[in-house]
């Protein structure tokens, strides 16, 4: 799945200004050590006239006056900081004189050059820009791709501290977050760390912890499985500095962001309530809780497959015979809405116990992460905190984040589940700001009583993804294979290019196959844009709602169609072989190619045939009789 492919961002990150092309030439020589260095000092010759214009044509040329590329150079130039708005708080400069050249191939080298942060307050800061070297022609060479993630790291931590050492904190922090800064310091007497501030109606709550959170705290699961996570144990204690919560949880919830009046605690991936009196009253031992709306009761509960009410009372039900999910479903909190989460649509605010994050925090109700709806962790500005997101420049945020409810649909008459479909958009802060849009599904199934969700993103080209659909095309779609394969098809940004160099399909369907594992929707991975990997193609797969856009004289028109075109057929027959490192005769094909399946110093295999799998065999031959039936198209491929 992509996220965000910018490039300036307090997080690591590579920056892609690729696509492109390798000159594979006998005639050119190799690379020299000697050679690069004098490139890079001419760029950073540029460079520190602040000549961005000039600077930019050290990149590829299908770059070079790119978003991504005028951000970076405006950083380097020191007339922005990483927000791209305001100026920056200090000075940067590159010393390409002493970067570490590594050849990769005779086209390619590596740069490591060291960048100094100054400030005269403050000893010097450094990090590194990592630089991937094309060579072009003879004596001949251009920047293909840049790995800032040392660099942007290294200059938030270095803008943070010139911004504590030089602004007066009554500038910086509201009143009531420089009185909890001072409670946080007496509360580490009896407490490791305070991760949270969580401020109600002027009262703070603090969020305490005994051990250390791993670094891979706020990471995904996923990217935690694989790091071992310090033991800590999570606690709350009241404005009081009363211990409300005891510290024995794996994560406490905004107070009243699940149910008004209750704190959502979870402790080995099971789940209850506390009220703010402290009284323990739901014990975690529930797998999912659901708060309900318009009901006499307060949330549903799940253990094994076994459901309960939480009454209004804080009671809890009996057992409930012949349930059904299904039908509960409308009743679930949220289900069916759309909605937009702010720094206003909060009630309280939640901060972080540090000078260097300067967002809120919004830990969602876990059924909204169990149905990946919402991420974990939602950062979004902090009324509290009186630099702006263009002043700290950190990108690390959000300023809205906008859910779509899409419909409830079973398109496929089927008795058993039916599809619910939302889309979230990702409002994006800092030098990566943009709006980020992806496509949510729930699978209600009946047969074993449960809600799963899978989330997409919906961009799926080579370059900068990002942005809200255009809306004429709006396809939603869910239909199981067999019993353990689903089929996700929903409109995505496609951006590929069509063999005729002035199309390209900007939006079209995106078929996910997903299988349940371990009580979660998981998608089968596939680098190719078109169902031909999984599935053996039928006249359905012909049908879809696609938007072409055609460049000429200057000028974009985009066509709304409803079915595969031949040109389309191309491109998805080709794809496959693409997708095995196929070298195509018409060279157009290698460069739609080149930036995918790892083609860059590959994709010059003769014959693929034997690498076929059957369903590929199957869909190329389908793909051909369909273009054979169309006079004058050949295929490139073959």
């Amino acid at each position: 799945m992509k996220t965000k492919p910018i490039i300036i961002v307090a997080a690591a990150v590579v920056i892609l200004v690729g696509g492109f092309l390798f000159i594979r030439s006998k005639y050119l020589s190799k690379p020299e050590k000697g050679e690069i260095t004098q490139f890079l000092n001419a760029f950073n010759a540029q460079v520190q006239a602040g000549n961005i214009d000039s600077a930019s044509l050290y990149f590829e040329a299908d770059q070079k006056s790119g978003r991504l590329v005028k951000t970076l150079l405006k950083v380097l130039t020191n007339k922005t900081n990483t927000g791209g708005k305001e100026k920056p708080l200090f000075k940067v400069s590159l010393n390409t004189e002493d970067a570490i050249v590594t050849f990769i191939n005779p086209e390619l080298a590596t740069a490591n050059v060291t960048a100094t942060f100054n400030h005269q307050a403050l000893p010097a800061g450094k990090a590194v820009l990592l630089f991937t070297i094309h060579k072009t022609g003879n004596h001949q060479y251009k920047i293909s791709q840049v790995n800032a993630t040392d660099f942007v790291k290294g200059y938030a931590a270095f803008q943070n501290r010139v911004i504590n050492k030089t602004i007066p904190e009554k500038d910086i922090y509201a009143p009531i977050t420089l009185a909890a800064f001072k409670t946080a310091e007496q509360l580490k007497t009896r407490y490791d760390s305070v991760l949270w501030f969580d401020h109600i109606n002027n009262k703070t709550f603090y969020y305490v912890i005994k051990g250390k959170a791993d670094k891979f705290f706020y990471s995904t699961d996923e990217e935690k499985k694989e790091h071992v996570v310090t033991e800590y144990k999570m606690g709350l204690v009241n404005p009081d500095l009363k211990e409300i919560i005891p510290v024995e949880y794996d994560m406490i919830h905004n107070v009243g962001g699940t149910i008004e009046g209750l704190i959502e605690v979870e402790k080995n991936h099971k789940r209850g309530f506390y009220n703010t009196n402290g009284k323990l009253v739901v014990p975690a031992d529930y797998s999912q809780v659901f708060p309900l709306k318009n009901d006499e009761n307060l949330a549903l509960l799940k253990n094994g497959d076994d459901y309960f009410y939480l009454k209004a009372d804080s009671t809890i039900s009996d057992k409930i015979s012949d349930f059904k999910i299904a039908d509960v479903l409308p009743k679930i909190k949220t289900y069916g809405d759309s909605y937009v989460l702010t720094d206003k649509s909060s009630k309280n605010i939640m901060e972080y116990n540090s000078r260097d994050w300067y967002n809120s925090l919004i830990i969602p109700p876990s059924y909204l992460t169990d149905w990946q709806l919402l991420p974990k962790f939602i950062r979004l500005q902090n009324p509290l905190r009186h630099l702006s997101a263009d002043e700290i420049g950190d990108g690390d945020g959000s300023s809205s984040l906008a859910v779509k409810f899409s419909g409830d649909k079973n398109e496929t008459n089927s008795s058993w589940f039916q599809g619910v479909y939302y889309s979230v958009v990702d409002n994006y802060l800092g030098g990566r700001s943009g709006l980020y849009t992806t496509k949510n599904v729930l699978l209600v199934d009946k047969k074993q009583n449960r809600i799963l969700g899978f989330n997409a993103d919906s961009y799926f080209g080579d370059g900068e993804g990002g942005g809200e659909l255009s809306g004429s095309c709006n396809e939603n779609y869910l239909r199981a294979i067999n019993d353990s394969l689903f089929e996700f098809k929903t409109t995505s940004q496609l951006e590929q290019p069509l063999l005729n160099d002035n199309q390209y399909v900007d939006e079209g369907p995106y078929y996910h196959y997903l299988q349940v594992k371990d009580g979660k929707l998981v998608a089968l991975k596939s680098a190719r844009v078109f169902p031909t990997q999984y599935i053996k193609l039928d006249d359905s797969y012909l049908q879809g709602c696609y938007e072409i856009s055609t460049y000429q004289n200057k000028e974009t028109t985009t066509e709304t169609i409803d079915h595969i075109t031949p040109a389309i057929l191309q491109l998805m027959k080709n794809e496959i072989y693409a997708s095995y490192q196929y070298k195509f005769k018409n060279e157009r094909w290698n460069e739609i190619f080149r930036g995918r399946f790892d083609r860059y110093d590959k994709g010059n295999l003769a014959n693929v045939d034997d690498s076929l799998t059957v369903i590929d065999k199957y869909n190329i031959s389908f793909i051909n009789s369909k273009l054979n039936a169309q006079k004058g198209n050949t295929l490139a491929a073959k």
